[in-house]
């Protein structure tokens, strides 16, 4: 065989193999037969199937709505009870303790006395000071009889006078003196144990013992900085003792601390509740709960809130069109997240699908119902038909030419 016919045989194999890989690409794939075939079937293809084999299809999401939710209204912390006021007995001068008068857990009344001291001296002391005084008074009222008389001249009586008002002084003086031998409380209260026995010394700095007021307890509380311009003096709040969940009282709020503790960023706060029946004891634990009236925010599904350098948002689908809003987050519950965003009821945010989903992009829902499917479907089949027709009409044309060709 001479060069010119193998080049033609050569020729012919060569093309029969492209058009056979050509036939097999395509009547395998019909929406690429329709968009290399015409113009009419690669726009039908598009239409129906949301663009051909070079068009990129438009992102799968799932959306969920955008409900208005309060904010929790709702506070509680834990604090401690004290009694509404409490003090620490101590004698006012030193002495061996002679007598005590009281036992802990005693109610007694304001002035009630205590225990005493040894007196003795001061005693002495005292009786020594009246007679004085009633020698000087005696002096005084003789002088007085005699300036009347003209007998004394009046610098003598006044002198008399002068020295009957000294005396009344030192009286004075040894009865304080002996009266602080004696121990007694300035409140009515519920008395503490005694921490000393009779016959010890005592000094003024001793304490003898405590005695607690506890018909009301102040509760002290912390809260935290963003409820620090809610909460109101007078204000009334819940509390229940830890002790006795079941028996929950009622209480108000009598103070408000100046301002934020800087390493907790709390705020200390204290109310008084009432201990009728005397069931409450000063060091107890308190559960406390206050209500506020709420703020309403837009609520979003925790899978919705995204973050990246510039903060927290999420993206909002409306019209088929992915938006970024830059969302605050406000408070966390387990089922929604409260934003403060443009945001408002029944909006739309995306929950899933968000890794591909840029500013402005235009995405698809899940589960949401795709228009004339049955329609693209048929368009599909027919774009089918089509290929199967053109292809063996172009494998027929080739052969014819390639015929041609050897003949020459």
């Amino acid at each position: 065989m001479n060069n010119p016919t193998r080049s033609v045989v050569g020729a012919l194999i060569l093309m029969a193999v492209v058009i056979g890989a050509w036939f097999v690409f395509y009547a395998s794939d019909p929406s690429a037969a329709g968009g290399a075939g015409s113009g009419q079937g690669a726009a039908t293809s598009g239409k129906g199937g949301g663009g051909g084999r070079g068009g990129r299809q438009a992102p799968l999401v799932v959306a969920s709505p955008v409900v208005e939710r309060l904010v929790d209204n709702r506070l509680k912390a834990v604090g401690n009870g004290e009694a509404l006021a409490s003090i620490s007995v101590v004698p006012l001068t030193g002495g061996i303790l002679t007598e005590i008068l009281v036992s802990a857990g005693q109610q007694v009344e304001a002035d009630t006395i205590l225990a005493r001291l040894d007196n003795e001296e001061q005693q002495i002391a005292r009786d020594r000071a009246a007679r004085t005084a009633d020698e000087a008074n005696a002096d005084a009222a003789r002088l007085q009889r005699l300036f009347r008389s003209q007998t004394v001249t009046e610098v003598e009586y006044n002198r008399a006078l002068a020295e009957s008002s000294d005396a009344q002084l030192a009286l004075r003086d040894a009865e304080l003196t002996l009266a602080r031998r004696t121990i007694s409380t300035p409140m009515a209260g519920i008395v503490g144990f005694v921490e000393h026995n009779r016959g010890n010394y005592i000094s003024a700095q001793s304490q003898l013992l405590t005695v607690d007021d506890r018909s009301k307890l102040i509760v002290e509380f912390w809260i935290p900085e963003r409820f620090a311009n809610k909460i109101r003096i007078g204000q009334v709040i819940k509390a229940v003792a830890l002790s006795t969940p079941g028996s929950p009282i009622n209480g108000t709020i009598i103070g408000v601390g100046s301002r934020i503790e800087p390493n907790s960023r709390t705020l200390e706060v204290k109310a008084v509740i009432e201990n009728i029946g005397d069931i409450f004891r000063p060091g107890m634990s308190f559960e406390l709960e206050l209500t506020f009236p709420g703020e309403t925010y837009p609520a979003v599904n925790p899978l919705a809130v995204q973050w990246d350098s510039t903060g927290s948002y999420v993206w909002k689908m409306q019209d088929d069109i992915a938006t970024r809003v830059p969302a605050i987050i406000i408070q966390r519950n387990p089922e929604s997240v409260l934003v403060d965003a443009e945001l408002k009821a029944d909006d739309q945010v995306i929950i899933e699908g968000l890794l591909t989903l840029r500013e402005g992009s235009k995405v698809r829902v899940d589960g949401a119902p795709q228009g004339n499917r049955g329609n693209a479907a048929a368009q599909a089949n027919q774009a089918k038909a089509d290929t199967a027709k053109t292809g063996t009409a172009e494998l027929t044309k080739p052969t014819v030419k390639a015929s041609e060709g050897g003949g020459s």
